[in-house]
């Protein structure tokens, strides 16, 4: 399944996810309050399918809690840009400074490839995801690759 992922920058800043057709098939808004963000991907009747929370105490991480299960996704100490998902087999494969990154099991089955693309919606990224039970998290990992991306371009010094 194809999905693109756009940043909406206004006054509520979140993202937009959408089909081939050109349909909104989810909405994030992202709520912030002091030293953490409060991200909901909201599905079609407005319930959200995810939440994540995005800290930043000592380094940036996040937590993820959608109908999959509960995940901690820290930036590697190794890698400047790559995750450890904590509460899952998966692990990333490229490049997620330049938002070039696949998403792949231990059997080395692809969940997800995500690039930066030019598309009807502007500047956006395009999600191939291939575990369709997966969607949710493979979102959820997407969402916050592109607020670790952007916090990385306004900051002098690399997160993580």
């Amino acid at each position: 399944m194809k999905l693109f992922l756009k940043r909406i920058f206004s006054d509520e800043a979140g993202f937009q996810i959408y089909d081939d057709l050109g349909n909104c098939r989810y909405s994030v808004t992202v709520e912030t309050e002091t030293r953490r963000q409060r991200i909901l991907i909201n599905g079609d009747s407005a319930v959200p399918v995810s939440e994540i929370f995005h800290k930043n105490f000592f380094m940036r991480y996040f937590t993820v809690r959608c109908q999959r299960g509960f995940y901690v996704l820290l930036p590697s100490v190794r890698d400047c840009f790559s995750f450890r998902i904590y509460g899952s087999s998966y692990c990333f494969a490229g490049d997620i400074a330049s938002g070039r990154f696949s998403l792949f099991d231990v059997d080395r089955s692809v969940i997800m490839t995500q690039k930066k693309c030019w598309c009807r919606y502007g500047d956006a990224y395009e999600l191939n995801i291939l575990v369709p039970e997966d969607e949710h998290f493979a979102l959820s990992v997407a969402i916050c690759a592109a607020i670790y991306i952007s916090a990385s371009e306004t900051s002098t010094v690399l997160s993580g």
